[in-house]
């Protein structure tokens, strides 16, 4: 499938904490499908797990194929918010030494200044909009 470091791994959050629970976000899940839609038309070639995998799969099988498709990607990309599949996906990445790269979302800013920062301090570098990062990558 993917198979050099040609691409950029994106996380995709899908659910957000809300103080209680986890919930199914509609808003992030349109969001991300942007966010990709920009860095691939600015040139970049972009792998989602949610997009590029089959999803009828079993969330070991998934989480397996996610886990190698990091490992052979360039960098990753995550939407930085309160989804904490995410903060998995990233730290298994910084762990193989991968650069992360961080868009901010409303959902980050939510969580409050304190929280915010510690939470972009494991990122090579956080930028608060697509066009800043695909520049940046391009």
């Amino acid at each position: 499938m993917f198979t050099n470091k040609s691409y950029y791994f994106l996380c995709t959050p899908l659910y957000s904490w809300d103080g209680k629970k986890l919930r199914w976000d509609r808003k992030m899940h349109k969001q991300w499908r942007g966010i990709v839609n920009q860095l691939e038309n600015s040139g970049l070639k972009i792998v989602v797990a949610l997009r590029d995998l089959p999803q009828n799969r079993s969330g070991n099988w998934l989480r397996k194929k996610e886990f190698e498709l990091i490992k052979k990607a360039k960098g990753v990309i995550v939407l930085l918010g309160n989804t904490p599949g995410i903060y998995a996906e990233s730290g298994y990445a910084k762990g193989l030494g991968k650069p992360l790269y961080g868009i901010r979302t409303g959902h980050l800013k939510d969580l409050g200044e304190k929280v915010q920062k510690w939470i972009e301090s494991i990122y090579t570098k956080v930028f608060d909009d697509t066009e800043s990062l695909a520049y940046f990558l391009s």
